[in-house]
């Protein structure tokens, strides 16, 4: 479709089969929103949601689901899209440009549907839910990749797709709008029905339910049609070859060395390739883990700054944006291995909208930039 659809997401684990089509792995697609960090999101909006009826404190409950909630929703169509099988964590992986620009969109299809209903002939409204009813789906997928808001609401590209997809598409916005409708109408029977704290924390599950579900079936429906649609996605395209590729080995030699407790082997093995190479994700990650067991401030901070490094020079600057900010927790006065690492962090913090991480990384770059003579 477009080269800004690729090379987007987490970087998925080695090793794991291609994903199959969602019409053919019903039982994952029913588990996938309480599948990981997934269940615990539920669990926490759910709690939230029975905050919310609390007077005063209910009304930022409320303020705060109705931007989490599409947040992670588009999070999860992302992470879907590019064929990963865990959900992402809430909160790092989607900029809340995008977010606004969902709910902002929302609000304008409402306001012309009123309009319609009060104003256009009777058949206006009736169409104007069937346009928006197939548009969505589409709005969300195009938000959720490269959150570009021009071209989410271009019916030429809405066109481009359904051609692309064709039967394909319209079945799944079927399904889609049905379990929406379902979940949604049933979570608001239990919520008349059981009690008032216990009725909220209910209803607001089964919701999320069929939100995440609908979000997983769309990013699945990228995914198995990445080739009619032009995109690449960063999950396991060829698990043959990722699954006797150096790092992979490497990855297995060290969880045999943690597992039989030689940690010190494990960290040389790890420290050795890293000064060879630029490494995969996770070996990085088992390095880390090591670090942080052993408490190694100096390491943790020298490490940091050459994975940051890496993450920057391979585009990944928003993978970088947990990374920083563990270093900077460590040491407020920690240094990037090349000033010019700054820019695209402090960028990525903006999107996603952690002001203050960007303060401090901007902090850290005018430290490390050239005085003038």
């Amino acid at each position: 479709m477009n080269p800004d659809w690729r090379e987007r997401g987490q970087l998925h684990d080695r090793g794991i089969e291609d994903l199959p089509p969602y019409w053919r792995d019903w039982g994952n697609v029913a588990r996938y929103p309480f599948r990981g960090s997934n269940g615990a999101t539920i669990g926490i909006f759910a709690f939230i949601s029975a905050v919310a009826l609390i007077p005063v404190l209910g009304s930022f409950a409320t303020l705060f689901l109705l931007l989490a909630i599409p947040k992670h929703g588009l999070e999860v169509l992302r992470d879907s899209a590019h064929g990963h099988r865990e959900p992402p964590r809430f909160g790092l992986d989607l900029g809340d440009r995008a977010v606004f620009a969902f709910l902002a969109l929302l609000l304008a299809f409402g306001v012309v549907h009123l309009a319609l209903q009060m104003f256009a002939p009777t058949w206006a409204a009736p169409a104007w839910r069937v346009l928006m009813a197939l548009a969505l789906p589409l709005i969300a997928m195009s938000l959720a990749i490269d959150e570009y808001i021009g071209r989410a609401i271009n019916p030429l590209f809405w066109l481009e797709v359904m051609q692309r997809l064709g039967a394909a598409y319209f079945g799944a916005v079927v399904l889609i709008w049905v379990g929406l409708t379902v979940g949604i109408l049933g979570a608001a029977y239990l919520d008349r029905l059981l009690p008032l704290f216990v009725g909220a924390i209910v209803s607001t599950t089964v919701a999320l339910w069929a939100i995440f579900a609908a979000a997983h079936i769309c990013g699945r429906l990228i995914f198995q049609y990445r080739d009619a649609l032009g995109f690449t996605p960063s999950g396991p395209e060829e698990p043959e070859k990722l699954r006797f590729s150096r790092d992979h080995r490497l990855e297995d030699k060290v969880t045999g060395l943690l597992a039989a407790g030689d940690t010190a082997k494990a960290r040389a093995a790890l420290f050795e390739e890293m000064r060879e190479r630029a490494v995969s994700a996770a070996l990085h990650k088992q390095y880390r883990s090591i670090l942080r067991t052993e408490n190694d401030r100096d390491a943790l901070l020298a490490h940091g700054r050459q994975w940051l490094h890496q993450r920057v020079f391979e585009g990944d600057a928003r993978g970088a944006l947990s990374l920083v900010q563990e270093c900077f927790d460590i040491d407020p006065n920690f240094t990037a291995l090349d000033p010019t690492d700054w820019p695209p962090v402090i960028a990525a913090a903006e999107r996603a909208g952690l002001t203050r991480l960007a303060e401090t990384a901007r902090t850290a770059q005018q430290k490390t930039a050239p005085s003038a003579d």
